[in-house]
């Protein structure tokens, strides 16, 4: 789904087992990521241009951030896809050696997890932006540019490129499929880290599932040498994929940050119109949906690394040794979370933080707030 939007130009990954998977500088898929990056550098420019036309405000500075972000985010997925297959390879090393599924509808739990999450997000994605198309075409309808009304839903949708250049279709066209895939590339930045984390977070459900079947039942010190070592390799395998998508991580952390305190002073506004109202409300819906559920699912990391302590509370005193003591310890002293560069890591408490600055920061940028309408008309 990503490379029909030019990002992870990863070979084979249609193919059944990671074997089939390979990155190449020399290939269709990476040669038309490259292209589709030039196309978003010159848009990021022209997009500059008319930023700096304007009066420069916290708000004007809204679509320069937009594009910056996606920008850095496919620079993010171009580096990744050349680092996947190992990272893969690495992946289903750990998976082999993990506690075997009990049964098939276990075995495809994750896939249907996964499926569901991408499903439900893309959908919303798509649906946000239906709604943005009708409430420019309504504007457009409502204080057009030219007598042409597809001109003028072009000159106000991609207005950036006709600061600079004549109308012309093609151009127009060409701007609004960037446009769609800046917009996708947008929310598969989050969706991508999403599914990370279901998947790491799901490595320890298997070990958690295997020692839930022995709860409380005196065991050899072999067994806790294996599940010890298996608990290891997945916090070493964490510890990998962190390393490799944490700068990713972090582009959906501060995106998302901005643009939840964008809307949340924007909704002070008076809206011009219904058909702006409804996709205005339902785009900061989906924008807080998608920042709960990427928090939450990469702190369920954390949280499932926790979740071995609670089985070794029921070990019978007489079967108590020093591997279950080493065991414990490890659990307790270290910190397994996904982070953002190593700057901050990724865990429950963390959403109450980013609640915290979201409100400091609305608070300061309401002192300088002026009621304006998200939508005017030039001659107004």
């Amino acid at each position: 789904m990503a490379q029909c939007f030019c990002l992870m130009p990863v070979r084979g990954v249609l193919s059944k087992t990671v074997k089939g998977l390979s990155f190449r500088w020399l290939s269709f898929r990476t040669s038309y990521c490259l292209v589709y990056m030039a196309l978003t550098i010159a848009d990021s420019l022209l997009t500059l241009n008319m930023v700096r036309r304007a009066e420069l405000d916290v708000r004007n500075i809204e679509p320069l951030v937009f594009h910056s972000t996606i920008f850095m985010a496919s620079i993010g997925f171009l580096r990744l896809a050349s680092k996947w297959p190992k990272l893969m390879r690495r992946w289903q090393q750990v998976e082999r050696q993990l506690p075997a599924h009990q049964s098939w509808q276990e075995r495809g739990e994750l896939a249907r997890r996964i499926k569901t999450v991408t499903f439900v997000l893309i959908t919303l994605s798509l649906t946000e932006h239906l709604l943005s198309t009708i409430s420019a075409i309504h504007f457009a309808n409502y204080c057009p540019s030219t007598n042409d009304p597809i001109e003028s839903y072009f000159l106000n949708t991609v207005d950036q490129i006709f600061l600079i250049f004549d109308y012309s279709p093609w151009l127009a066209w060409l701007g609004k499929i960037e446009n769609i895939l800046l917009t996708f590339g947008w929310t598969y930045m989050d969706v991508f880290v999403l599914i990370i984390g279901i998947g790491l977070s799901s490595m320890f459900k298997r070990i958690q599932r295997q020692m839930e079947q022995y709860k409380g039942k005196a065991m050899p010190e072999s067994y806790w040498c294996e599940i010890r070592k298996q608990y290891m390799l997945v916090c070493d395998l964490i510890e990998e994929v962190d390393a490799a998508v944490s700068g990713i991580i972090m582009l959906s952390f501060a995106n998302n940050l901005y643009f939840v305190c964008i809307q949340c002073l924007k909704s002070i506004n008076t809206m011009p119109s219904i058909a702006h109202a409804i996709y205005f409300y339902f785009s900061f819906m989906f924008l807080l949906v998608r920042t709960l559920a990427v928090s939450l699912y990469l702190s369920e990391v954390n949280d499932r690394s926790k979740d071995p302590l609670v089985i070794l509370k029921y070990v019978p005193a007489d079967a108590y040794h020093s591997e279950i003591e080493r065991f414990a310890i490890e659990i307790n002293s270290m910190s397994v979370t996904m982070t953002g560069l190593r700057y901050f890591d990724i865990t429950r408490k963390l959403l109450l933080t980013v609640a915290g600055t979201i409100v400091t920061y609305e608070l300061v940028l309401i002192q300088y707030h002026e009621d304006q309408k998200l939508w005017h008309c030039g001659n107004e």
